[in-house]
């Protein structure tokens, strides 16, 4: 049994998002990339440095998103939508969780309507509609959740290929050689869905965040890559997911597979890309570094990209393969491993209550204030 030191791919996990925004933000949508990046930037992408937005460093909104659930999540010791919602509605209107203290300056589309659709209508009904919009902003955040389901005190064993869907593996057993409970991985991948839910409410989002979710775990916990890659689709138990995932598994799985990536040069903010990308990007690089700068270089929406690359690099590699300066010098450097190490001390962390009326756990709102 291969052991995996959680704390180490914990940290990863959460100093990479922000590593990748930091890196990626200054580059973010620049013209034909290589050109520009390597032409008249030189190596000066391989570390931090100011733009018109953020200072040399810091990171954007994707790591603030991320922080945003992080201190819902232990504040609360589990999940509350209402909670999580009132901070992302805090971090644009008042700076919560922003570096100046200032109302959030880059919120996207997607996420900026639905915090003003939660401000009107808290809850949301049974019949509302799906979208067809699926943008990268669900799966950019998601390394707490993930961290906060993964618990220190338990010895669950390094995922392989022996499990039956919905479990890690069958008749696992402890360093003791004592056969321990099965761990369902359903209630992570439903938290992350939820979340995505919150701003992103589409098959497309919600069934890329259950894939995405499943690979973040499956790299805390160990897996080889190619595992990552070939089984996240395995614990999957929605239909219409399966159905997204087989109608999209070129998109999703075989461009990532291909060596030069160019196919994933100069993308948007659309969720499956940048899925893509972050796979690619694992796949076909040794360590994290040359990984997250393969990234940022193929252009389009960099901060985005790298964030999301950075969670799951992180996860694999672990904290201490991420290059000192990036780890060091990134933004909250230290509060960033102390909220990975808290996130992973939770003893538990349920579901609470939903704002979805067709979730289980739906539960009216309360007058709360963060």
């Amino acid at each position: 049994m291969v052991k995996s030191d959680y704390q180490d791919r914990a940290r990863g996990m959460l100093v990479g998002l922000a590593v990748g925004d930091a890196l990626g933000a200054p580059v973010e949508f620049l013209p034909d990339p290589s050109d520009v990046y390597i032409k008249e930037m030189g190596d000066k992408i391989e570390h931090f440095h100011k733009n018109y937005r953020v200072p040399k460093g810091v990171w954007t909104d994707d790591t603030e998103m991320a922080l945003c659930m992080a201190d819902s999540l232990l504040v609360n010791e589990g999940y509350d939508s209402y909670d999580i919602m009132r901070r992302f509605q805090a971090w644009s209107e008042e700076g919560y969780r922003t570096y100046d203290d200032k109302p959030a300056c880059d919120v996207g589309m997607q996420t900026s309507r639905a915090i003003d659709e939660f401000i009107a209508h808290p809850v949301v009904p049974k019949d509302y509609p799906k979208t067809e919009s699926a943008g990268n902003g669900a799966i950019m955040r998601l390394a707490p959740i993930i961290i906060a389901n993964t618990f220190l005190n338990k010895k669950y064993p390094t995922l392989q290929d022996g499990f039956k869907k919905g479990n890690l593996i069958i008749n696992p057993k402890n360093d003791d050689g004592e056969f321990i409970d099965l761990k369902d991985i359903t209630p992570t991948i439903d938290m992350a869905v939820l979340s995505c839910r919150e701003t992103h409410n589409s098959i497309a989002a919600e069934a890329t965040t259950a894939l995405f979710a499943t690979m973040l775990y499956c790299a805390l916990h160990g897996l080889p890559k190619n595992h990552i890659a070939s089984y996240c689709s395995r614990w999957i138990m929605n239909e219409e997911y399966d159905h997204f995932y087989l109608d999209n598994s070129e998109k999703l799985i075989n461009r990532a597979l291909e060596k030069d990536g160019e196919k994933l040069c100069n993308l948007g903010g659309y969720i499956v890309d940048a899925f893509a990308i972050a796979l690619w990007g694992l796949m076909n690089f040794n360590n994290f570094k040359d990984g997250m700068m393969a990234v940022i270089r193929l252009g389009g929406d960099t901060d985005t990209n790298g964030a999301i690359y950075g969670q799951l690099a992180g996860a694999y590699y672990g904290y201490n393969a991420i290059p000192e300066e990036w780890r060091k010098e990134v933004y909250l450097s230290d509060e960033l491993v102390e909220i990975a190490d808290n996130l992973l001390k939770i003893p538990k962390c349920p579901i609470i209550r939903t704002r979805f009326e067709d979730d289980k756990y739906f539960n009216e709102p309360d007058e709360r204030r963060i």
